[in-house]
């Protein structure tokens, strides 16, 4: 019976020591899921963010309903009232009950200051569909 609850113990922590590595690259948190489709992962490497680069953005949607087209993924930055954007096109359907994944570089400001970014997966249609948000927030001190 030891070494039975032992392995389980063992098999948990490897499960836990995992998914924290992953927790040291995913930030922000969901601001819109849908029938359609949910963010189950969004990671931003290298985190924290280094100015004047870029970090690679990996974005995992699970697509839970049929014959759904991704248009494309809109990234907004948001710093004193004012938004930029950057568009990853997708253009592309996708089966459902699948979780997709996509990577983007994302290019960051350089000047100091408090940002928002939000991700907004659209659909294919016109006026899109908006299928899921996720957003998180940095600053950059002078």
């Amino acid at each position: 019976m030891k070494v039975y609850v032992i392995t389980i113990l063992t098999l948990l922590l490897v499960s836990a020591l995992d998914q924290y590595s992953n927790l040291k690259t995913q930030v922000g948190q969901s601001c819109a899921t849908t029938d359609y489709m949910t963010i189950t992962n969004f990671d931003v490497e290298p985190w924290p963010v280094v100015f004047t680069t870029t970090s690679v953005i990996t974005l995992a949607v699970f697509v839970n309903q049929p014959g759904i087209g991704i248009g494309e993924i809109t990234y907004g930055i948001l710093k004193n009232q004012v938004w930029t954007y950057q568009s990853q096109e997708i253009n592309s359907m996708f089966p459902q009950n699948t979780t997709e994944v996509f990577q983007y570089i994302m290019d960051w400001p350089s000047e100091p200051g408090n940002y928002a970014i939000q991700a907004i997966v659209e659909g294919m249609d016109v006026p899109p569909t908006i299928y899921a948000c996720w957003i998180f927030i940095f600053s950059r001190s002078v």
